[in-house]
């Protein structure tokens, strides 16, 4: 089961280039994504009425897609405009459902659920991806995982002093414990380290040889948006170029109940340069992909034992427990309404 009632990630712009047909399939359900000629995007059901061939699978002309099985055509709102040799308005059972879309902070979002609720204004405040004075780097990946693992990834970091012990892991990690609070839906958690090692990969962007004051604060809000503070400086220093802050960004979109979609962004504040955006690019991409690899596996072991139901939480569990009670408190209130 999932939440429909959020706006969710379902593309990065780029992938609506050069007048492409994005399927994609979220919440279980397929999805066609476009932007029209006056640039705007948008997103219908990717099932053609007729016989649930893919529109993903057809052919543009202009705004309009052909379904390449019988050769329907749609408008960009779903409207049937034309069925071959038949003449005539087509009828409306030949309509395709169509769903809100929003383009905000270099994202496309979309809204499952009912459109009348579809407020823009609660769409997830990504900000710092979209602002002039932070340098961002970001993508999308897949993961054969239920999304709630990648979650509960994100809330814990204890798993950076072994995930991650190469790139961004120190023992500091593992070893400092963290507070955990919910505050009505949202969770936050936070973990100060002062006086730790510098993890490799900031001693390669910053030059850090000694110890490091180190914070991370992390925010979760339904359905599976997970913003990471991430701030460290040379301990004693007084330097404010000396500093380390980004923003991990993360936006997780259930594909299907063993799958997940997830788009990434982690923007900075300091060293605008080319080379340390690239580094960032490449640091950030591999430790998701370490990431990855650890959740397809758990997924593998939970769709052969189901041993789920037997988990035991320890301490630094707190912030995937209080979000995943969140999720599950929400989805008996969706049901309810229903």
């Amino acid at each position: 089961m999932f939440l429909r009632n959020y706006w969710y990630v379902a593309a990065m712009p780029q992938e609506l280039e050069n007048g492409a047909l994005l399927g994609r399939w979220i919440l279980d359900e397929p999805v066609l994504i476009y932007r029209t000629a006056d640039g705007e995007v948008t997103a219908m059901r990717d099932i053609c009425p007729h016989r649930s061939a893919r529109l993903s699978a057809g052919e543009r002309d202009g705004d309009t897609v052909r379904c390449l099985y019988h050769g329907l055509e749609f408008g960009p709102d779903g409207t049937c405009l034309r069925v071959p040799a038949q003449d005539g308005t087509p009828p409306n059972g030949l309509r395709v459902q169509s769903y809100p879309v929003a383009e905000k902070w270099r994202l496309i979002w979309i809204w499952m659920g009912a459109p009348e609720r579809a407020d823009e204004n609660l769409i997830p405040d990504f900000h710092w991806n979209d602002d002039p004075d932070w340098f961002r780097v970001g993508d999308y990946m897949h993961l054969d995982c239920h999304y709630q693992l990648l979650a509960d990834n994100l809330m814990d970091l204890s798993h950076e002093a072994y995930v991650h012990r190469g790139t961004i892991g120190t023992d500091a990690v593992s070893e400092t414990p963290a507070t955990a609070r919910l505050d009505g839906e949202h969770v936050t958690v936070e973990r100060i380290m002062p006086g730790c090692p510098a993890p490799p990969f900031y001693q390669k962007l910053k030059g850090y040889d000694g110890t490091i004051d180190r914070m991370h604060r992390i925010h979760f809000d339904p359905p599976a948006t997970i913003m990471i503070e991430s701030k460290s400086t040379p301990t004693a220093s007084t330097e404010p170029d000396d500093g380390l802050e980004y923003r991990v960004l993360c936006a997780i979109t259930p594909e299907s109940e063993l799958s997940t979609h997830f788009f990434w962004a982690v923007p900075r504040n300091f060293n605008p340069e080319q080379p340390v955006t690239e580094m960032m690019y490449q640091g950030s991409k591999a430790v998701f992909e370490e990431d990855i690899d650890v959740l397809n596996r758990q997924q593998e072991v939970l769709n052969r034992m189901s041993t789920g139901s037997d988990w035991q939480n320890i301490h630094s569990d707190a912030g995937s427990v209080y979000a995943r009670r969140v999720i599950e408190k929400l989805l008996t209130t969706e049901a309810q309404a229903d």
